[in-house]
């Protein structure tokens, strides 16, 4: 906590507002026709499937462009809002293989992708519900609370991704908050509520790979600096807290709580939160060490070929060349 206010001038640098989004668009990346046509003469020149997938690396391919285009969305990524929305590649009239490749390159060309979960991790309605099952809430349609990826202490993504292949028929927006700007907020109006915001707390062990992990050794803070990253990071799931406390056989405290609330509220005021439509082709990146994200729940399409369906990817992306 003290690290936080000592880099205040810091933090401040990557706190925003939904005014400041909408006014400086930067992170909006545009996939041109030059790119366009690197991709498709490079689909043109073998066959795609999905064993290539997750076996391609990007030095196999010649996409210079694709790599400019994914250095400057790194750099959004990594800078004052954390996010990028890449637009335009839905315009390309490629097939949904072509856009998954499009995809891994272009988050092969930003850093390591992590196989937790696979390279890509379908995200689809398959009727769950994550308030009584535990399942990730990639795996439902209802509304998500603002978190971070990964309840793991060992396992973190400081990015990732989402590609839309096929949007919702209604709903589904994805919603953005700056971690930073919630810190800011509770530090200059509740500061007594900080310091539960800093200590260890469990995690429900459900990220993959932590099935045998005890929960006693998943335990970490919602803020911390210079553990996850090499600045500030939130990572936060209130309902993964609260049943990791189930888990262990303890209980959180009425300070925790007020705290979390407070967090909460924060996290979904109005002015504080961007949202943003992903169209067929759209992919948007986020720094999960600085970016709280929700989804709004949706209602699919009757046809089981056009009911929602986004591509994940969970990446380590260096911070510094």
């Amino acid at each position: 906590m003290q690290t936080f206010e000592e880099k205040r001038k810091d933090l401040d640098s990557l706190s925003w507002t939904r005014k400041d989004a909408e006014g400086n668009t930067s992170w909006r990346i545009e996939v041109g026709a030059e790119v366009l046509k690197e991709f498709r003469e490079l689909v043109a020149s073998f066959d795609i499937t999905e064993g290539v997938l997750d076996t391609i690396e990007a030095g196999d391919v010649d996409t210079p462009l694709l790599a400019e285009l994914a250095e400057r969305a790194r750099g959004e990524i990594l800078g004052r809002f954390g996010f990028a929305h890449v637009v335009g590649f839905g315009e390309g009239g490629f097939d949904e293989l072509q856009t998954r490749l499009f995809y891994v390159l272009f988050s092969l060309h930003m850093g390591e992708m992590m196989t937790t979960y696979g390279r890509l991790h379908d995200v689809k309605d398959r009727g769950y519900d994550f308030r009584s099952v535990d399942v990730s809430v990639s795996k439902t349609r209802v509304e998500a609370p603002f978190h971070t990826d990964s309840t793991s202490r060992r396992i973190f993504p400081n990015v990732f991704g989402l590609l839309c292949l096929r949007p919702a028929m209604e709903g589904g927006r994805s919603l953005l908050v700056s971690g930073c700007r919630a810190y800011g907020e509770i530090a200059d109006e509740t500061p007594e509520l900080l310091p539960a915001l800093f200590k260890d707390h469990y995690r429900n062990t459900v990220t993959p790979g932590d099935e045998e992990t005890d929960i006693f050794d998943n335990a970490f803070p919602i803020y911390s600096w210079g553990t996850f990253s090499s600045g500030p990071t939130l990572r936060y799931m209130r309902h993964w807290i609260e049943t990791g406390y189930e888990k262990a056989g303890r209980s959180l405290t009425a300070e925790d709580t007020a705290s979390f609330d407070r967090l909460d509220e924060v996290l979904g005021k109005d002015e504080n939160v961007l949202g943003v439509d992903l169209g067929a082709g759209e992919i948007l990146f986020f720094n999960n060490c600085t970016v709280a994200h929700n989804r709004t729940a949706f209602v699919d399409f009757p046809q089981e070929d056009r009911k929602r369906l986004l591509a994940r990817a969970w990446l380590r992306v260096a911070e510094q060349d």
